[in-house]
């Protein structure tokens, strides 16, 4: 039996002061007029300033990968090249020692890239992970960003593929640094690779460990807010939802509210899960109104229709297979998630890993990476990956 540890992340006063610096909000009344929020230009500008001043080296990144599907999960992609856009993130210093070790990260559906690089002090995730000294890359999948074809024409499985490809181009520096300024002249070629991912995210990089071997596969898995065994009522009517619309062939990715009209040349098969901001907010986070759950709101994408047409599927081929998983595994589980529950039952069933160990953070919704537990659950995942060197 793989060797099990369970840890509850504590609150501590760093939590209550993360959570106290995320509720202050200008009360109104009498005073001088708040603030205008800043743009998300401005977001962004004083993110770049925060990481150049703590010598984080913060690169746009870009793979090439065929939308193939040689995984374990039978499912149809349309088998043709795309571009996935990222970013490689994290310390000068280790991206210039010897050996260097990257953890590459998985959006979930329904967020892309910026779920890991929300621009928040406390929020941006690869930044925090940075000043831990961990090296992140973060990409938007195929149907995310920039690269959105017809979106019946991947699958979870596709994913899997690509990401598998990544990997291994990741060991090789088989990829393009785009516009590096300060950053590495040729990209790094890295030692250790860890696979992280979020929700569906996490089920792709299930599927990857245990369809690939050798460099394309990864050392270590980390899976967050994911349980194949424990998908809620709540959540499955909402995944039932966004699928009929995909029955009817779903929207274009960036379709205003109503359907596309007759002459509509972008290509379709996208949905909203949650459809509007208080659905989506109310399922991710533990409290709907913060200022994270308000940022994210606004940038909430529609998921394609092929990779959610074969989340079914996915649970059954993971169930047969997950025992083929040999790496070591961390699990991370929100205690107030209402999309995923019965986080031990799915970790049971990874009996081919030497180690698995499971992080919980109290008060958190499904998006717990952007919830005031957030910071505790870095350190630990800061402590983990250390470990796995």
């Amino acid at each position: 039996m793989p060797g099990t540890r369970n840890t509850l992340i504590a609150g501590g006063a760093a939590a209550v002061l993360a959570a106290a610096a995320l509720l202050l909000l200008p009360s109104g009344g009498e005073g001088p007029a708040a603030a205008p929020a800043p743009t998300p230009r401005e977001r962004a500008e004083e993110t770049a300033a925060r990481l150049a001043a703590a010598d984080v080296v913060d690169v746009p990144v870009s793979f090439t990968v065929v939308n193939r599907n040689d995984s374990r999960l039978p499912c149809n992609s349309d088998g043709e090249e795309y571009t996935l856009r990222g970013h490689l993130t994290g310390p000068a210093r280790a991206l210039e020692g010897p050996d260097p070790a990257v953890t590459v990260y998985q959006h979930g559906q329904a967020a892309g890239e910026w779920f890991w690089r929300l621009d928040e002090p406390g929020l941006h995730h690869t930044e925090e992970m940075a000043l831990l000294g961990e090296v992140s890359l973060t990409l938007d999948r195929l149907g995310y960003g920039a690269e959105r074809p017809d979106g019946l024409g991947m699958c979870l499985g596709s994913q899997a593929d690509m990401t598998a490809q990544v990997i291994e181009r990741v060991r090789e520096g088989d990829y393009t640094v785009e516009g590096a300024g300060d950053g590495p002249a040729d990209p790094p070629a890295f030692a250790h690779v860890t696979l992280a991912g979020h929700h569906s995210g996490a089920q792709i990089a299930q599927i990857a460990a245990y369809s690939f071997d050798g460099p394309a596969a990864p050392d270590a898995l980390a899976l967050l807010g994911w349980s194949g065994t424990g998908v809620t009522d709540r959540a499955n009517a909402r995944f039932f939802g966004g699928l009929a619309s995909c029955m009817q062939g779903g929207v274009p990715a960036d379709a205003g509210a109503g359907p596309p009209g007759p002459g509509a040349a972008d290509p379709a098969g996208y949905t909203y899960v949650d459809v509007g901001r208080t659905s989506y907010t109310r399922a991710n986070f533990a409290d709907p109104g913060s200022p994270a759950a308000d940022l994210a709101a606004g940038l909430q994408d529609r998921t394609p229709c092929g990779d959610l047409g074969t989340q079914v599927e996915a649970l059954a081929t993971d169930t047969r297979n997950l025992h083929r998983i040999g790496v070591p595994v961390l699990f991370a589980f929100a205690d107030a998630d209402t999309r995923v529950a019965d986080g031990a039952d799915h970790a049971a069933l990874f009996t081919g890993a030497p180690d698995t160990r499971t992080v919980t953070v109290p008060d958190a919704g499904h998006y717990l990476v952007l919830e005031p537990g957030a910071a505790d659950l870095r350190a630990a995942l800061a402590d983990w990956l250390e470990e796995q060197r």
